[in-house]
């Protein structure tokens, strides 16, 4: 039997091999994921944050719980080695069972890229969260926000027989453990920039690579109609409607799912709802397509 260190061995090796090899697969695989799609329900979730918004249920659109690292203790996430407090993590965890089935950890300041060491430690702590959450609220759906895999939009946009996609896929194989201990898995597809055929690349390739070590589990994307606050230019702008448009449609063909996210204003307070924005009307014409007669009975008429 092959131990760890000649497997690692084996992986540097013949990494880039097993890379090329899986991008031949690739149409096929996501061809299935399309099969899929059709075959089961697709779920929308709500993971915003806005301020008197409408009771999203009459549009079938599901709760959801986000377990942000504020919340899981105070001043502990100030420190990279520091675990939450664990009486607290409880705490939310049962809270959040309350509310919805499902849960997403959002702990970000831990890093899950770079030197091994540092990685290898993140993902015990991971771990440890994952069981406290877990044993607080048995039958509680818990993920994490963003990864498994690695968010990367430069390296992930070059194509799976680049070297760069070989970098970042061997880094997201050191995350298997926490893709195996997790139930379902959340990549984060925010829009970083106006080229829309990039972000399609991209999102194509996080949840292709969600899928190649989940082994089956669901594959849920984060998505937000508005540009990321990394982009300096275009910052909390709104995307175009045909942009917003291909997201949801890209996510319905290749993912099971859908956390909408967004409504954070200024000055740490969140956003007040708009029922004429431009995205929900998008949206709801959007869920329309998804759950036919159903849902246009529920939706109000434009």
């Amino acid at each position: 039997m092959l131990s760890r260190k000649h497997l690692a061995r084996i992986v540097c090796t013949y990494g880039m091999v097993a890379v090329a090899l899986w991008s031949l697969l690739l149409p096929t695989s996501l061809a299935l994921g399309q099969q899929a799609g059709g075959e089961r329900s697709f779920l929308l979730f709500d993971g915003t944050l806005y301020k008197d918004k409408p009771d999203f249920s009459a549009y079938g659109i599901r709760p959801i719980s986000l377990a942000y690292a504020g919340a899981l203790g105070t001043n502990w996430h100030r420190s990279p080695e520091q675990l939450p407090d664990k009486n607290q993590v409880e705490k939310v965890a049962r809270e959040a069972r309350t509310r919805a089935d499902h849960v997403v950890i959002d702990i970000e300041h831990w890093p899950l890229h770079g030197d091994a060491q540092n990685v290898g430690r993140s993902i015990r702590k991971f771990l440890i969260v994952l069981e406290w959450f877990k044993e607080a609220a048995p039958g509680l759906n818990v993920g994490f926000y963003g990864a498994p895999p690695i968010r990367d939009y430069w390296r992930s946009v070059k194509g799976s027989t680049s070297k760069e996609w070989g970098a970042w896929a061997h880094e997201n194989d050191a995350l298997r453990s926490l893709a195996d201990a997790v139930d379902t898995l959340y990549p984060s597809l925010y829009t970083f920039y106006s080229d829309q055929e990039g972000w399609v690349r991209f999102a194509r390739a996080q949840i292709e690579e969600a899928r190649r070590y989940g082994k089956g589990k669901p594959v849920y994307v984060f998505l937000w109609p508005q540009y990321h606050d990394s982009n300096r230019t275009l910052a909390g702008t709104y995307l175009p409607v045909d942009y917003w448009k291909l997201e949801l449609d890209t996510a319905r063909q290749y993912a099971d799912g859908i956390i909408l996210w967004g409504g954070w204003g200024g000055n740490n307070r969140p956003a007040k709802w708009d029922d004429d924005a431009v995205w929900w009307k998008v949206t709801k014409d959007f869920i329309k397509t998804i759950q036919g007669p159903k849902a246009s009975g529920n939706l109000k008429a434009e």
